[in-house]
């Protein structure tokens, strides 16, 4: 099975979030989704939270089109600060 494969989206509606999966050169496999910010955040927006079962990872500041991102440009997303 291909990575491509391996991806699920559930489109934006409510409380839904697009999620995506992807394998890292690694052979780890994540979940991607996009969430708000905490309520107890004082800063509004989203997050791109990145998770496995050996991490998680947020990113707050992200392309609108991360979707769509090959899984490599995923993968070195992930890493940003």
């Amino acid at each position: 099975m291909t990575v491509s494969r391996e991806r699920a989206d559930v489109q934006s509606s409510g409380n839904e979030a697009r999620v995506r999966s992807f394998t890292d050169d690694l052979g780890q496999t994540w979940l991607v989704s996009e969430r708000p910010f905490s309520e107890y955040d004082r800063r509004s927006g989203s997050s791109l939270i990145f998770s496995n079962e050996l991490a998680v990872r947020r990113v707050r500041d992200y392309p609108s089109d991360w979707f769509a991102l090959s899984d490599s440009d995923l993968a070195a997303l992930s890493w940003r600060v």
